[in-house]
């Protein structure tokens, strides 16, 4: 059946509990969408980067910092140690969510959608 809705047999959101596997929402996402997303959020990236640098430039002229204090910080071991241990952890969380085994951790006995509230 044609529609002229552009977002027909999108899957956007569920439609009830996740009784099975996993639900893959970016295989019914156009890559266009996943390229403006990246776009976008690279945008939101550079106007941060530019921002600190602002900052610093300011914090600089006013003489505040020393010019470069950022890029020729030296850290003591313990802070270098506690930088690293967090570059860590937020790697390991990202990279996990694309190993991550796509069973669900638990289950959800189907008879639970009969308890939701479904649109009229």
């Amino acid at each position: 059946m044609a529609t002229d809705d552009p977002k027909a047999g999108f899957k956007a959101s569920l439609q009830g509990p996740v009784t099975g596997a996993e639900p893959d929402f970016l295989a019914h996402l156009p890559m266009d969408n996943a390229v403006g997303a990246i776009m976008a959020l690279s945008a939101e990236l550079y106007m941060l980067r530019e921002r600190l640098a602002t900052l610093e430039a300011e914090l600089a002229d006013r003489k505040l910092v020393p010019a470069g204090a950022v890029e020729n910080r030296v850290d003591p071991p313990d802070a270098a140690a506690a930088k690293a241990q967090d570059l860590a952890a937020f790697t390991a969380r990202i990279l996990s969510e694309v190993t991550r085994n796509r069973v669900p951790v638990s289950t959800i006995d189907p008879k639970v959608s009969q308890f939701l509230r479904h649109p009229d």
